[in-house]
């Protein structure tokens, strides 16, 4: 494992001596155990402070399958069902053609609510209730269930509000705390501003100027869009699949029934192929499509 420690530390030092990233980390679990925990950098281009285990990123979608993670959790108790319709929980979401979704419907991304609601500012975008609101009022694009489309930033507010629950409270309780995930946020808390970070590439191949922005804007930062908004370092992230491959926060079957394929033969195709259409519940898949 010291080996695979090294190799990984190479790699990533090597990327912030040629400019290639300012500052990074990498870490990885196997079969429950810490094999890799690396960084390397600086926390932006003035190079006055280091990166090290606690630092934390912006990590944009990340936040989608963990917050899929908090509604698993929820189902396994008996909260939640995957077949119940959205609006035995959220009565407002059933109208406009919305009365038919079930809770599976939006973990596989088959609900057709892709649309972002109108809002006027980032302090409006920022405010769940407004914007569950809003979405609720909202037709979908399509009948839900029958095709399958990636929800850039309305899917965190879409299943954390079947919940009816403070979605960064429930997330702590569910997943946080027993997968120890201590670097993880759904809306950063001021007093950690002085740990985080944004990094943009030299080259520009990050993220464009418009999305580097969004997570430079304090509103979201401290906002909860588990969609869009989360935060976290690498070991946080690594902590939370690594209790998923040891079947620590949901059952074996849970986790089997979770990562079945959910696309139909004729969903549309994403320009981006290869991610975006391999879609479980709430996780996106890897592998070739034939072998999953």
């Amino acid at each position: 494992m010291n080996d695979l420690q090294d190799r990984v530390q190479t790699v990533l030092d090597s990327l912030v001596e040629q400019g290639t990233e300012c500052g990074c980390q990498a870490a990885l679990y196997i079969n429950g155990e810490l094999a890799v925990n690396a960084y390397s950098g600086w926390t932006d281009w003035t190079k006055t402070k280091k990166v090290d285990q606690n630092t934390v990123f912006p990590v944009y979608s990340t936040g989608k399958a963990i917050a899929s993670t908090v509604i698993h959790r929820l189902v396994e108790k008996g909260v939640l069902s995957y077949d119940m319709y959205v609006g035995d929980v959220w009565p407002e979401y059933a109208c406009n053609g919305k009365e038919k979704t079930r809770l599976w419907h939006m973990l596989a991304y088959r609900m057709g609510m892709m649309q972002e609601p109108e809002f006027r500012n980032a302090e409006e975008n920022a405010d769940w209730q407004l914007m569950c609101s809003r979405l609720s009022k909202m037709a979908p694009a399509y009948p839900p269930g029958t095709k399958q489309q990636y929800h850039p930033r309305t899917y965190g507010w879409l299943i954390g509000e079947t919940t009816g629950k403070d979605f960064a409270a429930l997330y702590r309780e569910e997943v946080g705390s027993p997968a120890e995930m201590d670097r993880f946020f759904y809306g950063i808390p001021e007093k950690e501003e002085n740990t985080a970070t944004l990094v943009k590439a030299l080259n520009g191949d990050s993220y464009g100027d418009s999305v580097i922005d969004y997570m430079n804007n304090p509103v979201y930062r401290h906002c909860c869009n588990p969609s869009t908004c989360t935060m976290s370092n690498a070991l946080s992230i690594a902590k939370h699949y690594a209790a998923l491959d040891t079947c620590t926060l949901l059952r074996k079957e849970t986790i089997d029934n979770a990562t079945i394929l959910r696309r139909a033969e004729n969903d549309m195709i994403p320009i981006e192929v290869g991610r975006w259409e391999l879609f479980g519940l709430g996780y996106v898949l890897s592998g070739p499509k034939n072998d999953l």
